[in-house]
């Protein structure tokens, strides 16, 4: 009885060896995946950089705006009726 538990026991910790194994394995496969991923997140932020240095730009846009409508205005009043407020 203890030569069938003693290989009972062999045979169950060659199985979980070999599942603990596997599962190592997919961890590292997944673990050695994300650098790749990393890279192109990055790739994406700096050019989304580059599309928020215009938003400066626009509110600088806005204010010439306001002043050449401000100083428009004051050749006459139809200008205001024309052009929204912003």
């Amino acid at each position: 009885m203890a030569d069938v538990a003693l290989w009972l026991m062999v045979i169950i910790l060659a199985v979980v060896i070999l599942l603990l194994m596997q599962l190592l394995k997919r961890v590292l496969a997944a673990a050695t995946s994300i650098p790749p991923k990393i890279d192109a997140i990055a790739g994406v932020a700096v050019a989304a950089n580059k599309d928020l240095e215009a938003v400066a730009l626009l509110l600088t846009t806005q204010g010439y705006v306001a002043s050449i409508k401000a100083s428009v205005l004051d050749y006459g009043g139809s200008l205001n009726a024309a052009l929204p407020d912003y």
